[in-house]
C-alpha cells in the first residue's frame, strides 16, 4: 500500500472519528441543557424556563443543531469501519441550515445580550456555557473544516434563513401584537428596548443572511481542496493504475469487500466517476456501478 493511500485513509478515518466525537458532546450537551432548563427556576434574566424554555430561540437552535449532528453519526461510523466518510447532500443541507441558526445565537448572544447582561454571566455561566459557546462552536468548526463533502449552493443560503424568519414571525405575533397579558409571550429578548420591532426583524434577517452567506464561502472552499486531494488520490495512485476503468472498478470493489462488516452495500458512485474521469471511458453510470456490486459479491 502507498504512502498516499496510508495518507487519504488516515485523513477520512481521522475526519469521521472528529465528526463522531463533536456530534457526540454536541447531542449530550444540548440534552443536558434543555433538562436543566426544564428543571429550573425562572430567574430575573431568564423567566422562561420549564415548558416556556422551547419559546427562545436559543435552545431551538441548539436542539435543531443536535438532531443535525446526531443524524451525522451512522455516517461517522461507517466511515470508521471503511475508512471511507461521506455524507448525502441532504443532511450537509440540514447541518448547514441548523448550523446558520446557531450562528446567529452565538452571534446575538456575544454581542447584543453580553452587553447587557454581562459576558460572563451570558457566555461562561451555567448552562450558556454549552448552549451560547460550546455547542455554537464546536458546530461551527465541524461543518466548515470536517463535513465539507457537498458545495453550498446560494440559493440553500435562503433556505437557511427560512427557519429565523419563522420564529420571527412566531414572535411577533405572540410577543410583540398578543403579549404576554393577553395570553401572549413575555417579550423576553427586549429588543424593542434597543429600537422598533420592525428594525429589529429585518436586522436579524439580514444578519441570518450575512452569516448563511460567509458559512457558504468558508465551507465551499474547504470543499474544493478537500475534492481536490480526493481526486488527484485516485487518479494517481499505483493501487488503481490499471489497463481499464472496469479492472480499477473492480479492484475498489474487492478492497472494500475484504473491509465488510455485514454492513448495507454502498456503491462509492463519487470515486467510480473519478476514475470515469481519469480514464475517459464515457461509459454508462450505471453499467460502472453494475460492475462494482458484480465484484463486490462475488
Amino acid at each position: 500500500m502507498s504512502s498516499g493511500h496510508l495518507y487519504f485513509k488516515k485523513t477520512h478515518s481521522l475526519n469521521s472519528w472528529l465528526n463522531l466525537i463533536f456530534s457526540v458532546v454536541i447531542v449530550a450537551l444540548v440534552f443536558v441543557s434543555v433538562v436543566i432548563n426544564l428543571l429550573a427556576s425562572p430567574t430575573e434574566i431568564v423567566e422562561e424556563v420549564g415548558v416556556k424554555t422551547f419559546r427562545m430561540f436559543t435552545v431551538l437552535s441548539n436542539i435543531f443543531v443536535g438532531v443535525a449532528a446526531a443524524m451525522t453519526i451512522p455516517f461517522a461510523v461507517d466511515g470508521i469501519r471503511q475508512k471511507n466518510y461521506h455524507l448525502p447532500r441532504w443532511i450537509v443541507t440540514l447541518t448547514y441550515v441548523s448550523v446558520n441558526c446557531i450562528s446567529l445565537t452565538f452571534l446575538v448572544a456575544l454581542t447584543i445580550l453580553s452587553s447587557g447582561a454581562g459576558f460572563v454571566t451570558i457566555m461562561i455561566e451555567g448552562k450558556n456555557l454549552f448552549l451560547h459557546t460550546i455547542v455554537p462552536i464546536i458546530a461551527i468548526i465541524t461543518f466548515l473544516f470536517i463535513n465539507v463533502y457537498h458545495t453550498v449552493r446560494f440559493k440553500t443560503a435562503f433556505l437557511a434563513v427560512l427557519p429565523v424568519a419563522v420564529y420571527a414571525i412566531v414572535y411577533l405575533i405572540l410577543a410583540i401584537i398578543i403579549g404576554e397579558e393577553n395570553g401572549g409571550w413575555r417579550d423576553h429578548y427586549r429588543f424593542e428596548e434597543l429600537m422598533p420591532w420592525y428594525y429589529v426583524m429585518v436586522l436579524m434577517l439580514l444578519l441570518s443572511f450575512g452569516i448563511a452567506c460567509l458559512l457558504r464561502v468558508i465551507h465551499n472552499s474547504m470543499h474544493r481542496r478537500d475534492k481536490l486531494a480526493t481526486e488527484r488520490y485516485y487518479q494517481n495512485a499505483e493501487e488503481y493504475d490499471l489497463p481499464t476503468i472496469e479492472e480499477a472498478v473492480q479492484k475498489l470493489a474487492s478492497e472494500n469487500k475484504v473491509k465488510d462488516k455485514g454492513g448495507e452495500v454502498v456503491v462509492p458512485r463519487r470515486i467510480i466517476k473519478i476514475f470515469d474521469k481519469k480514464y475517459q471511458s464515457g461509459k454508462p453510470m450505471a453499467y460502472l456501478c453494475g460492475i462494482y456490486i458484480d465484484e463486490y459479491l462475488r
